[in-house]
């Protein structure tokens, strides 16, 4: 069933679980926060030169971090669910901002054991900070990797839990990888 959603059109993209700083700056992104700083849930859908994607995040003010004079302001969003738009909407109903209707996509987020596996490894690799009870959700692991907009739109857009492990599987593999490249390159440099 569809359901109307106030949107941010933004040329980013935010995963489930990703925390995001926004400035709020435009009339009708402040009219937005004053209308979901108290709670509740908006999207943002990623918009480029080819206009809006068909796949965005629903967020939540998980934080106001400065509330300026000129009201604008600075707040941290978080993901909580990916959204499919079925249809934009210039201007919410009594609104200054625009909106989406669509559907919450509904779809487990465990990694698979190779995915769990990989990143790892990756961690390992990349000396990055393994935290002990890391969670095993793909947004979790995909928001540690540092996925360009482009892999997060495409991450958001696969429709089954297996399309989701099978190209974080990927985007590892090349990550390790690299990483193995780049270390073989730091000994050769050291032989010489």
């Amino acid at each position: 069933m569809d359901n109307m959603y106030a949107v941010f059109p933004l040329n980013i993209v935010v995963l489930p679980e990703e925390s995001v700083a926004l400035h709020l700056f435009e009339p009708r992104y402040r009219q937005l926060f004053k209308d979901f700083k108290e709670g509740g849930e908006f999207t943002i859908v990623y918009k480029d030169k080819y206009g809006l994607a068909d796949f965005g995040t629903l967020v939540y003010i998980d934080k106001i971090v400065n509330e300026f004079p000129d009201e604008t302001v600075d707040v941290i969003v978080k993901g909580s669910s990916i959204i499919k738009v079925e249809n934009f909407i210039e201007n919410y109903p009594n609104k200054l901002y625009s909106a989406i209707e669509g559907t919450i996509v509904e779809l487990p987020i465990q990694s698979t054991h190779a995915v769990i596996q990989y990143f790892n490894n990756y961690l390992k690799h990349s000396g990055k900070r393994v935290i002990k009870e890391h969670s095993e959700s793909i947004f979790y692991i995909a928001n540690r990797l540092g996925l360009s907009t482009e892999n997060k739109n495409k991450l958001i857009s696969l429709t089954s839990i297996e399309e989701m492990n099978n190209f974080l599987l990927n985007e590892l593999k090349f990550l390790v990888k690299i990483r193995e490249q780049e270390a073989l390159l730091q000994q050769k440099f050291h032989l010489n």
